[in-house]
């Protein structure tokens, strides 16, 4: 039951987390790539040992503001996820000894600030990619929309709705965030269930540290010898980071940490039935992993 609920709670999608330098962070980052590797063994499968994964990402940013209340907010968010296994019995094989899997997403919407700056309301349409070649039976919609109330400058709630028409159903995530600058040096920040910070400026504008966790949900579309599946990806995971200014606005960034009831798997289109035969797409264990990065990044409270 614990797996089951946790599940249940705890997973949101990667087009959730594109929109946090936008409405959670202390920081907007027009720009940032990173990469994620991870190494780990099958549940299950004693035909298949060890499991490569690989993620590259990138993210843009452009906030255009129209008057004094209102910004307009484009965004592109792109992913190429990449496993392979990397050691199994001999004579095994399957059609999906490897993968390599893609998601574009353009979400695109209006911010608007009351006259008092006590509340801002942000709602985007998000049409997404997400597949082996973003065809158009790759395609998804979904939607986002948060309201902000500042109690104070240093103390804000948000809370609003996703929603994403994924390969296995609609999918609706209430959210709630608080943004807290406790002090000066340390201050925590995101929104549940999907990316939370708690972090500490041990150098001021150089920096700075502290845990994380993020949990998300993606799918993605798969045509094979005439047949049609998805890949339901589940991850959540707790981490420590590090920020590091090497200018101005340009930030060099680091995560390690473990992956909590990964399921990476492969299903018959349309159903929930498990497909036959998934190699590299079967259930794999918890591992840790790494992830790096840079950024043009633009941070509040920097003069």
């Amino acid at each position: 039951m614990g797996h089951t609920y946790l599940r249940k709670i705890v997973f949101s999608s990667s087009l959730l987390l594109s929109l946090q330098s936008v409405i959670a962070q202390p920081f907007i980052d027009i720009i940032n790539t990173s990469y994620q590797s991870l190494n780990t063994t099958y549940k299950v499968d004693s035909v298949l040992k060890k499991n490569q994964t690989q993620n590259a990402f990138i993210n843009l940013t452009v906030p255009i503001k129209l008057d004094t209340q209102n910004t307009l907010i484009v965004r592109f968010y792109g992913e190429r996820l990449f496993s392979q296994v990397t050691e199994y019995t001999p004579n095994w094989y399957s059609d999906f000894s490897s993968g390599t899997l893609y998601s574009a997403i353009l979400p695109i919407g209006l911010q608007h600030e009351t006259k008092s700056k006590k509340w801002k309301y942000l709602g985007l349409v998000m049409p997404k990619f997400s597949g082996q070649g973003l065809g158009n039976s790759d395609f998804q919609l979904g939607g986002y929309a948060m309201a902000t109330y500042s109690k104070s400058k240093d103390f804000k709630i948000k809370f609003g709705l996703f929603y994403n028409r994924k390969f296995f159903g609609d999918f609706f995530i209430p959210i709630f965030g608080l943004d807290w600058r406790v002090s000066p040096r340390f201050q925590m920040y995101g929104t549940l269930p999907n990316n939370y910070r708690f972090e500490y400026a041990f150098i001021d504008k150089f920096l700075y540290a502290g845990l994380g966790f993020k949990s998300y949900t993606r799918s993605y579309h798969i045509d094979n010898a005439g047949q049609s599946f998805y890949v339901r990806n589940n991850e959540i995971q707790v981490k420590a980071f590090v920020d590091v200014y090497l200018a101005k606005k340009f930030v060099l960034f680091g995560e390690f940490g473990r992956t909590i009831n990964y399921s990476r798997v492969l299903y018959l289109s349309g159903t929930k039935d498990l497909a036959p035969n998934p190699g590299v797409y079967s259930a794999i264990k918890d591992a840790f992993f790494f992830n790096v990065g840079i950024a043009y990044r633009v941070r509040f409270g920097f003069n």
